[in-house]
């Protein structure tokens, strides 16, 4: 077997888990007659990650060396880029919580911009703040979705 049909093997067992683990999310008395509900999505994640995983597994797959390949695939990658990227991202998932959505993903992005290779702090700010207040807004305002703005900001508040 090749390492495809592993890995496809793999992501088959993994989309149908998603799948069955989808019916597991509760629904709200309002939202059980809706057409799309909490579970729509990662129900049809589930499926295409199922049929994508049959596809490889069935069809036939190319005629290759693959030790050959996968050494050309990892060979040039600058790994210390990949991980700072990593570590930015752990950054963000520890703080989102304590400093908030909007806070965290504008240092976030700062972050990988710089990491990335950006220097200009206008280009710095200009890439980064807008996108996530306009994010922010159409998620919050627009779509309703309470984002939490942090303990950081609760703790403010009381102080002031």
């Amino acid at each position: 077997m090749s390492k495809d049909k592993v890995g496809a093997s793999f992501f088959l067992v993994l989309s149908i888990a998603y799948g069955v683990l989808a019916f597991d999310i509760p629904l709200t008395f309002v939202g059980i007659d809706e057409v799309f509900t909490a579970r729509t999505l990662p129900f049809a994640l589930a499926v295409l990650g199922t049929v994508i995983a049959l596809l490889i597994l069935v069809l036939p797959s190319a005629k290759t060396d693959d030790s050959q390949k996968m050494s050309a695939a990892f060979r040039g990658l600058n790994w210390k880029l990949v991980c700072l990227l990593a570590l930015l991202m752990v950054f963000y998932g520890m703080t989102i919580r304590w400093i908030g959505f909007v806070l965290s993903t504008i240092l976030f992005l700062i972050g990988s911009f710089r990491v990335l290779g950006e220097r200009r702090v206008k280009v710095l700010l200009l890439a980064s703040v807008p996108v996530v207040i306009v994010f922010w807004l159409l998620i919050s305002k627009v779509l309703g979705v309470y984002l939490d703005p942090g303990s950081l900001y609760f703790f403010l508040g009381e102080l002031f």
